[in-house]
């Protein structure tokens, strides 16, 4: 038995090196010269910081700070409606209300492919091309959202609620004051899954939007790649580096509460 565990032990070490090595050899190459990138090798001796110098000329720093207003608002915003949604499809009783929740789970099965282009158009009719309300107003709504909230609101102690109407509070008093507050083990797992997937997001910022100045972070690095007849690489990843920072921060600064959600909500 003790030798299985040491076995055991042996092998979640060598696959945590495997996921860190990448990571490792991303922040050791955006600071070698050009010619040492693509080197395969541990040496930190002949590092420079020319790379990120050569970065403040891009235009990689205002696509970060683009990338934070998209997914901060489409992460706030989505966690208040969604939540709404899934409280409402939960506890409220209304005609049509099964069909609704089926409806918008049969969404889930559409590729986003398929209604890119009829999104692109009702967004440009709408006058919101090229703005801030084109990047984020079409990524707020999600049924995998308010599918989660939905699922973890019928688990919700009822006598919680039942307590708060005997206090005088009303349906929306209960969820702002009681039930809101108590769903951080589902908003905490979801911020991440939305921050991050914002973040990431390149298709529909790259089409609705034609504005360098509104350009996201991984518009800008693939303009950065394919913006000449010679890629510098050191460059791209320097800005690579530059731009996975917030998502960091991100994990790091929630990962205490997304073990404690876990925990307490049974996610898997």
């Amino acid at each position: 038995m003790e030798k299985k565990r040491r076995w055991l032990t042996g092998f979640i070490i060598f696959c945590g090196v495997l996921m860190i090595l990448p990571i490792f050899f991303l922040v050791i190459s955006s600071f070698r010269v050009p010619e040492d990138v693509f080197k395969l090798s541990l040496d930190v001796t002949n590092l420079t910081l020319d790379n990120f110098k050569a970065v403040m000329e891009t235009p990689i720093l205002r696509a970060i700070w683009n990338s934070l207003i998209v997914s901060i608002t489409v992460t706030v915003v989505a966690m208040l409606f969604h939540a709404m949604s899934g409280y409402a499809l939960a506890r409220l009783n209304f005609p049509g209300k099964n069909f609704i929740f089926g409806w918008m789970i049969s969404t889930l099965m559409v590729p986003f492919t398929v209604i890119m282009i009829p999104l692109y158009m009702v967004t440009k009719n709408l006058g919101l091309a090229n703005s801030y309300g084109g990047l984020i107003i079409p990524m707020i709504f999600n049924a995998y959202g308010i599918f989660l909230f939905r699922q973890f609101y019928q688990d919700f102690p009822k006598e919680l609620e039942e307590a708060a109407y005997m206090e005088g509070l009303s349906i929306a008093g209960t969820f702002f004051r009681l039930v809101l507050p108590l769903s951080k083990p589902m908003i905490i797992p979801l911020t991440i899954g939305f921050f991050t997937a914002n973040w990431n997001n390149y298709l529909w910022p790259l089409i609705i939007n034609q504005k360098e100045e509104l350009w996201v972070v991984q518009v800008a690095l693939a303009n950065i790649v394919g913006g000449g007849y010679e890629t510098s690489w050191s460059i791209v990843l320097a800005a690579a580096l530059l731009s996975s920072i917030p998502t960091f921060i991100v994990f790091f600064t929630m990962q205490k509460y997304l073990v404690d959600g876990i925990k307490m909500s049974g996610i898997k």
